[in-house]
């Protein structure tokens, strides 16, 4: 397991990727990416150390990270790629995590499966298959 990318929520990828490029040094952000499965547009920039950052906008007033905007939240995941994507969210699950969402596939990982859980010490944690 290693750390994939940070997903921060915004309200506008134009307008916001930009600003965060004047205050921290990322790479310039990807095309933007349109995943009618989890209602959102996003696109990453390059944070160094094979990290990416996630700029994520809702389609709509209805998508998932459409309440974490409105509620003042930035950052809003951490996402960790994995070998075995039911193994890890079997893991989480046992643990003591909810499952916010069953594996699916992405259009921003080029169709490769993601889950997110909820952890018992807070926080939302995104699970990506390896390549």
């Amino acid at each position: 397991m290693r750390l994939h990318h940070v997903g921060i929520v915004v309200d506008s990828i134009d307008e916001k990727a930009p600003l965060y490029r004047r205050v921290v040094p990322i790479g310039f952000p990807s095309e933007i990416i349109h995943d009618e499965v989890q209602r959102v547009r996003v696109a990453f920039a390059d944070a160094g150390n094979n990290v990416a950052l996630e700029f994520i906008e809702p389609d709509d007033e209805d998508s998932p990270v459409a309440r974490a905007l409105r509620q003042g939240a930035s950052l809003h995941h951490l996402c960790y790629e994995v070998e075995d994507l039911e193994q890890a969210v079997a893991q989480a699950r046992s643990a003591g995590a909810l499952v916010v969402c069953e594996p699916v596939p992405a259009r921003a990982f080029q169709g490769r499966r993601i889950a997110f859980i909820y952890s018992p010490v807070g926080g939302l944690t995104e699970f990506v298959e390896a390549r």
